[in-house]
């Protein structure tokens, strides 16, 4: 079973379009969102750092705070995930589950030719952080066949970051569609019921997270876990960490999320009047995205609509019109007071010092 521990001070197919690393944004170098709120784990949240989200199933007690850190990370990595345990769980229900997952876009992932005989191994490396020694568990799921491969990893000293290599053959049954969807998901789980636990080494049907060895994670408020330096990588053996400008890796994250500049007073986006309470406005994305994407907001009345000439009007209505694309944001505004002249110029701007704006496509 090839898993080795490594010191923490030691540092075009489908497959090569985005590098080396599988992993976008594997050193947790870009957090559009900013931190998210405090009791997290009743819901699945995305973004805790682009690419990177909380899951869990059915309904646990268990309770935290996750926020991006930028210090005292492993040796080269000065980003990671911090998750601090803020209610405990004692005991896990069968079907419950909790952890940190990272989903990997299926049509990035053809080059690994899963469900045939040339299926190629793939090697995890990451370090980790636990308040507990023993036996910890890390799974690999390909959506489109429902398979999962569980690894066992050990601590040996509890609260110390730790390096791990962990290899994941390929998988000559399984099936990774020629799509936008989810091709591979990796999984740390914090806790894990029965009903979601198997053998380790080995693909088999179903989505399972951990062995029964797997280590409660949530069994206690002083506990803290860490996630930092994640690179997933075709072949059998891990290599140096592939580190790359921000700028890159903030374009690759921003083909499932962008967050739109939106202090107060900013102007987003070009438009015209289409109707004396209405504008249609255009905003080009900086990528394509992954999917026609959802617009989010802080609420439809932080925006305002300029019109030449005349004092801006508050937004009491925005969305995305049916028209838009993966390049292309067209958003209808409705305003508060009619009098707009059909076929002016407009602008889209932020009038409150609370609006934000997200469009996303996240897996």
């Amino acid at each position: 079973m090839a898993i080795s521990t490594v010191g923490a001070s030691g540092l075009n197919s489908a497959v090569s379009q985005i590098g080396k690393n599988l992993v976008p944004n594997g050193a947790m170098t870009v957090q559009q969102k900013g931190n998210p709120a405090t009791g997290i784990g009743a819901d699945n949240v995305k973004g805790l750092v682009d690419m990177f989200k909380f899951d869990r199933n059915a309904s646990p007690q268990a309770r935290y705070t996750i926020t991006r850190e930028t210090s005292s990370g492993p040796t080269g990595f000065p980003n990671w995930l911090k998750v601090d345990v803020t209610t405990a769980e004692s005991a896990v229900a069968a079907g419950e589950t909790q952890g940190i997952t990272h989903n990997i876009e299926a049509q990035n992932l053809q080059g690994l030719l899963y469900g045939t005989a040339g299926a190629k191994a793939v090697t995890l490396s990451f370090y980790f952080m636990s308040p507990k020694t023993g036996t910890h568990c890390v799974a690999l799921f390909g959506t489109d066949g429902s398979r999962s491969f569980i690894r066992e990893f050990t601590i040996a000293s509890a609260d110390t970051w730790e390096k791990f290599e962990i290899t994941f053959p390929g998988d000559a049954s399984g099936t990774i569609n020629s799509d936008t969807g989810d091709g591979l998901r990796i999984q740390w789980p914090i806790i894990c019921g029965t009903t979601f636990q198997a053998s380790a080494d080995g693909w088999a049907s179903g989505q399972d997270y951990a062995t029964s060895n797997q280590q409660n994670l949530a069994d206690n408020t002083a506990n803290n876990i860490g996630l930092a330096g994640v690179q997933l990588e075709v072949g059998s053996v891990a290599t140096d960490f592939e580190h790359e400008p921000v700028s890159v890796t903030l374009a690759k994250c921003q083909r499932y999320l962008w967050v739109v500049p939106t202090a107060n007073g900013d102007y987003i986006s070009m438009g015209l009047v289409n109707g004396s309470t209405a504008t249609l406005n255009l905003l080009p994305l900086p990528v394509t995205m992954r999917a026609v994407p959802s617009l989010v907001l802080s609420a439809e009345t932080h925006f305002g609509c300029i019109e030449i000439g005349v004092a801006t009007r508050a937004t009491t209505a925005l969305s995305l019109d049916g028209a838009s694309s993966e390049q292309l944001a067209m958003m209808q505004a409705t305003v508060s007071s009619s009098g707009m002249a059909q076929g002016e110029a407009t602008v889209l701007s932020s009038a409150s010092a609370s609006a934000t704006m997200a469009l996303t496509a996240e897996l």
